[in-house]
């Protein structure tokens, strides 16, 4: 690990597709086989596959089409719509932004028997439908580890990884500088799926009486430079947004995703041999910043990049930093 202080997508194979009659709205699925090529996406950039006869990914497409493909994963609680600020940064920079609505998220089939190595399969899988070879990976907060074990599961296919205040490992972990708070949260809690349940029940109502207001009360821990941020208008409407599409359908999203934080990690973090570079906020609240750092350490080929004075937030004013290091990489495998 090092620590620092601060070209076109291949011709697509025919893939026959498999879409669903479903809208975005968070009802349930049909599969429909399908032989025409590729994902038919409406003027947002929405599109839904199924993976198999059972599961579907709900996503939207940003960015560039037809560009290098970044298949980008959302936190815990989040949507597909968490990216739409990063659209034009990804047009700018030639990339072809993907993001899917995880496991139980928008239009996202929940797993029967979720695990990562099962959500990468599953990624694999959907990047098979879109017709991609290789790709690069993002995860952001809660999409880390789901991100990592794409990288790890299927090195050959990822191009890199980029992991924005990530949550680590934690399970089973030597940790003294845990908070209290996290280590509840990510501990004890994370295995009672009934009460975590009703505290994103309690979060969606919030969402849909006031989404400024939801969107505040659940950043109540925040750092004073994450308070800044929330104080512009367009940014709480977003996440509101963003909140709110992912728990449209309910709360399997978070509830599966708190359950897999709290136990320990079915991959290998050493398999991940892809260039990797994570941004941590130094005041970040909202993750365990020791377990992101422990994370960092375990991959083979991460560069931990530490923001001073930076909280939770910081990529949604820099996701053009982000993206440009993405681009970095495929200049740098082409030299």
């Amino acid at each position: 690990m090092t620590v620092a202080m601060q070209p076109s997508l291949p011709p697509l194979s025919h893939h026959p597709r498999v879409v669903a009659k479903v809208d975005l709205d968070g009802k349930s699925p049909s599969p429909v086989e399908d032989k025409s090529p590729l994902p038919v996406e409406d003027e947002a950039g929405d599109g839904l596959v199924a993976i198999n006869a059972h599961r579907c990914f709900s996503y939207r497409s940003l960015g560039a089409p037809g560009g290098k493909p970044l298949i980008a994963l959302h936190g815990t609680p989040g949507s597909r719509l968490k990216f739409v600020a990063a659209h034009e940064a990804a047009k700018r920079r030639g990339i072809r932004l993907i993001a899917p609505d995880r496991w139980g998220y928008g239009a996202t089939t929940a797993h029967d028997a979720p695990s990562l190595s099962a959500f990468a399969d599953d990624i694999c899988r959907f990047a098979d439908k879109l017709g991609l070879e290789t790709f690069d990976v993002l995860g952001v907060s809660g999409g880390g580890p789901f991100a990592v074990a794409v990288a790890a599961t299927a090195p050959q296919r990822v191009t890199s990884l980029s992991l924005v205040a990530p949550v680590g490992p934690i399970a089973g972990e030597p940790d003294d500088e845990i908070t209290s708070f996290h280590r509840l949260c990510f501990g004890a809690l994370s295995q009672r799926p009934t009460a975590i349940g009703a505290v994103f029940q309690a979060f969606r109502a919030m969402l849909d009486i006031s989404p400024d207001l939801g969107v505040r009360v659940a950043m109540l821990r925040i750092a004073a430079a994450d308070r800044r941020i929330l104080g512009r208008k367009d940014v709480t409407s977003h996440l509101g947004e963003t909140f709110a599409a992912g728990l449209r359908p309910g709360v399997v999203g978070p509830v599966t995703d708190l359950g897999l934080f709290g136990t320990r990690w079915d991959i290998d973090v050493a398999q991940a041999h892809v260039p990797a570079r994570m941004w941590l906020g130094s005041v970040d609240q909202n993750v365990p910043r020791s377990a992101a750092r422990r994370l960092a350490s375990r991959l083979p080929q991460c560069t931990l990049t530490e923001l001073p004075g930076e909280g939770h937030l910081w990529v949604t004013d820099h996701f053009e930093a982000v993206l440009s290091w993405i681009v970095s990489q495929s200049a740098s495998a082409a030299a």
